[in-house]
């Protein structure tokens, strides 16, 4: 998925895409969505500092001149980059300007990058060695590490279960799962939208080649489209879209990735930054009205828009990694290696973050 999509053009396509499917296409238009938030995190290097004044002083005032230079002596400055998707908890926190607050006491530096639609353009950074630290969604990162990119997961937000779905159009035929039989779906490759479609089709002992996956790029113009809320909700309630029901529920979580190289060099930096973000969840969570407040200003969505989506939107946390996570990262990275949907088997264990 490239950096440069914007939401306006999937605003205006899932326009027109509904139009169409108003219009009487024989072909049921189908929308694969998948909620799912997250923030970006990067670190670049430091800047160096003057060097001292090397002029010989008389031995009296030598030490009275040693203790003035390294007195007014600039310290290094830590610059953390943060790369950050639209309506994300960095979005928030960069709104708010609460890593500011906190960090520049501490000559630590904040540079914010984005916005960026999803986490596959972020991970693209994190590979290109231009960001150095990610959110996203678990299959995006899962995917990006059997691709080889030379990261690990340093924290989780939890699983949101309420908002993945399959929505068609309010006069679609499709009324339950079963009818996808025979239809088209577009879901993002690699991704949770994938995964979730696949995984369900297991669990009903459907065949997936009954069910024909197709990959949408954002600057495709296909009659269906691969998304997550809020953009789920503006379907809903500005296109007159409809979910179907699932006849069960994936978990999918949110992953926080760092270079392995930048958590060498900053990660004192990187810890205080997520240490920070996770103390700005929780003021979130305990404040939701503020919360739901922000969120619009930084979206601009509506405010029906807005209520709907965080009627399903997940409790925010960055949150250290635990066994039943670990456990569920497993499975998942197993499970899309064996459908083919990467090329390597992923060691989850093997891909988390040094705790020092």
């Amino acid at each position: 998925m490239t950096s440069k999509f914007q939401n306006s053009y999937l605003l205006c396509n899932l326009k027109s895409l509904l139009r169409v499917g108003q219009q009487g296409s024989t072909k049921a238009l189908i929308w694969l969505l998948v909620a799912q938030s997250g923030l970006s995190l990067m670190v670049s290097g430091c800047s160096p500092t003057n060097s001292a004044n090397s002029t010989v002083k008389p031995v009296s005032d030598q030490s009275q001149s040693s203790s003035t230079a390294q007195d007014s002596a600039p310290e290094k400055q830590t610059v953390v980059r943060i790369g950050y998707i639209k309506g994300s908890l960095s979005a928030i926190a960069k709104e708010r300007g609460t890593l500011e607050r906190e960090l520049t006491p501490k000559n630590i530096k904040i540079e914010w990058v984005g916005t960026f639609p999803s986490f596959a353009p972020v991970l693209e950074t994190i590979n290109a060695k231009s960001s150095d630290l990610g959110a996203g969604g678990d299959i995006a990162g899962l995917s990006a590490l059997s691709g080889g990119i030379n990261a690990c997961i340093i924290a989780y937000r939890p699983a949101n279960r309420n908002s993945e779905g399959i929505v068609v159009h309010a006069d679609s035929p499709i009324r339950k799962f079963d009818d996808l039989i025979g239809k088209k779906v577009i879901v993002n490759r690699g991704g949770i939208s994938e995964h979730l479609l696949l995984k369900l089709l297991e669990k009903e002992n459907i065949p997936k080649e009954k069910v024909s996956r197709v990959y949408m790029k954002p600057d495709e113009a296909l009659p269906a489209w691969a998304v997550w809320d809020p953009w789920v909700a503006t379907a809903e309630l500005k296109y007159n879209a409809r979910q179907i029901p699932l006849p069960a529920q994936v978990p999918h979580y949110s992953l926080y990735m760092v270079d392995r190289d930048a958590l060498k060099q900053k990660s004192e930096a990187i810890r205080e930054v997520i240490a920070i973000l996770a103390k700005e969840a929780e003021w979130l969570n305990k404040n939701p009205q503020e919360n739901q407040k922000v969120y619009q200003k930084v979206s601009g969505l509506p405010p029906e828009v807005v209520k709907r989506t965080f009627e399903r939107r997940p409790v925010d946390g960055v949150l250290p990694l635990e066994p039943k996570v670990i456990a569920d990262l497993q499975s998942a990275a197993d499970w899309i290696y064996k459908q083919g949907i990467v090329q390597k088997r992923v060691e989850v264990r093997d891909a988390l973050c040094p705790s020092s």
